[in-house]
């Protein structure tokens, strides 16, 4: 219980942090008000096996103005009631852009992941920890994929404020596995509504940090859990 409050004071220290990081010019794409519209399928096939699926249209502007679509779907297979391995792939297409130029091409990735996930429980809800390896494929000028490595470790506590609505948060770090060694860093705040067995609905703010940038997205997600299907 000692480490889950010194877990959640961390978050909350992050968040406070992140959020009150304004004291810098900002570019057009800074300022502007993106988001994300995520939709996740989990469905356990049996004890031992589960499949987490999700779609993600991230748009630079709120619902316009494309920036990347995220395909990606992952296996996950329990060591026991706290432990878990997953092993997944992902295709990534980018337009890096904030501008539309003539004759603009999406960049592509390719991203080969494997995850250790640690959960802790407690009385209204659960702290998640999930570390992550991936191997990245991305296209270049070429028409080739360059190889690069990176870790990234989750931190995100839910709590169930009611049997309908709950809150999250987390913070994730992106490291890359050669230079520069930070890649960016997520900090999430979102509010859960449980509409059916099958289906929550969740919104939050995300503050995305990068080394020489940050963006705000609103974060719209539909989570559609088939497993009792």
């Amino acid at each position: 219980m000692n480490k889950l409050k010194s877990g959640i004071k961390c978050l909350l220290l992050l968040l406070l942090l992140t959020f009150n990081n304004t004291g810098f010019a900002q570019s057009e794409a800074e300022q502007a008000q993106g988001s994300w519209f995520v939709f996740m399928n989990q469905h356990r096939f049996n004890a031992k096996l589960t499949a987490l699926t999700d779609i993600q249209h991230r748009s630079w502007e709120f619902a316009q103005n494309f920036n990347q679509l995220l395909l990606r779907s992952t296996l996950y297979y329990p060591l026991n009631s706290e432990f878990g391995l997953g092993l997944g792939y992902g295709y990534i297409a980018t337009d890096s852009s904030f501008e539309t130029l003539e004759d603009e091409k999406n960049s592509s990735e390719h991203r080969l992941h494997g995850d250790l996930i640690f959960t802790r429980g407690f009385s209204h809800g659960a702290w998640i920890n999930r570390y992550r390896f991936e191997q990245r494929y991305l296209s270049n000028d070429a028409d080739g994929y360059d190889s690069s490595q990176r870790v990234r470790y989750m931190s995100r506590i839910n709590y169930n404020l009611t049997s309908k609505f709950s809150l999250s948060v987390f913070d994730e770090v992106f490291l890359n596995l050669q230079r520069p060694v930070f890649s960016q860093n997520r900090l999430y705040f979102g509010m859960g509504y449980q509409a059916s067995t099958l289906l929550n609905i969740q919104l939050g703010f995300m503050k995305n940090h990068f080394s020489n940038a940050n963006f705000n997205r609103v974060m719209v997600t539909l989570w559609y859990n088939t497993s009792s299907i």
